[in-house]
């Protein structure tokens, strides 16, 4: 699905005083990748060019200077790809101001009949064609290029952001915690984690429970060897999913749970305290930001919960 909303650009062909900015943008993603800018965007004719760019090339013989004339052409709105009627005499054009090659810049994509042109155009020029596709991958690898598309697209990036959420930068070192039997990094989507907390067999509920060690793994094969080794202690677990702790509604009941616990007189040793709050310290930081909309629907299963209810204070 695509991140960015070429439509958040105003219309080109619309005098709003914003008619330009779809040139404009296409000036500074240029520049962003290196090219210089020799001719920008102006209201008067443009003798078949939008932009007029420069790209320098070092090779072994030294250096070569390539002209590029660049054609906009911001078509979101309408959702109709460029066509060869919107696109007519390129290989002049390009001549005619004195280019080696030709880069369209669009919004949307080249029809067919335009694919099938510009392909002619490159036996004797160069053609780069910077669709919507190549754009949005072009901004969002970098950090310059995400600065420039929260410029243009500011409502799409917000969106982006908060689905696809990073740690905040709170402490000087970054998050870690790493899985107690194998040492993969848990808080790695793509690791699969849970982190465990043993107490000793309560006989008698009316004495305090007693929490003994508290540890992090990978789920399966490191959770199995980690608990059979506790089990031979006389102990029993209690486990949660990682990745649910780091969603910001779980986190706060899970903190809360703790402290209620200590209230009611549940004993931490030590061990198992410094390795709470170790937990707690390393997720923090995924926790102080927006709440995507896949965790949302997440939340609302776990609130079915009765265990998370009671967590909660409900």
């Amino acid at each position: 699905m695509a991140v960015l909303d070429f439509k958040e650009i105003p219309e080109a062909h619309i005098a709003t005083g914003e008619q330009d900015q779809f040139e404009l943008f296409a000036r500074e993603f240029l520049s962003n990748l290196g090219y210089k800018i020799l001719s920008g965007p102006d209201r008067g004719a443009d003798g078949g060019k939008d932009l007029v760019v420069e790209e320098k090339r070092v090779g072994v013989g030294g250096e070569t200077c390539i002209r590029w004339l660049v054609s906009c052409k911001h078509k979101a709105h309408s959702g109709k790809s460029v066509s060869p009627q919107d696109e007519s005499n390129i290989r002049d054009r390009v001549e005619s101001n004195k280019s080696h090659g030709f880069i369209g810049f669009y919004s949307t994509l080249p029809s067919s009949g335009l694919a099938k042109l510009l392909e002619g155009l490159r036996e004797k020029s160069e053609v780069q064609v910077f669709d919507n596709e190549k754009i949005e991958r072009e901004l969002l690898h970098s950090s310059d290029g995400m600065r420039l598309a929260g410029r243009f697209f500011p409502n799409s990036i917000e969106r982006w952001k908060t689905e696809n959420p990073k740690p905040a930068k709170i402490f000087s070192e970054d998050p870690k915690l790493d899985c107690e039997y194998c040492g993969k990094d848990l808080l790695n989507p793509a690791n699969n984690g849970i982190i465990v907390i043993w107490s000793k067999i309560r006989e008698d509920y009316e004495k305090p429970e007693e929490i003994e060690h508290i540890y992090w793994s990978c789920k399966g094969h490191c959770d199995q060897v980690l608990s059979a080794r506790k089990r031979e202690e006389g102990l029993i677990d209690g486990w949660e999913d990682i990745p649910d702790v780091m969603m910001p509604i779980v986190f706060i009941r899970w903190v809360l749970s703790p402290l209620n616990k200590i209230h009611a007189g549940t004993k931490y040793s030590d061990e198992a305290f410094k390795k709470l709050k170790e937990f707690i310290l390393n997720v923090y930081p995924y926790v102080a930001r927006h709440v995507t909309s896949q965790e949302k629907e997440r939340i609302k299963s776990l609130m079915e919960i009765p265990s998370y209810l009671g967590g909660l204070g409900y």
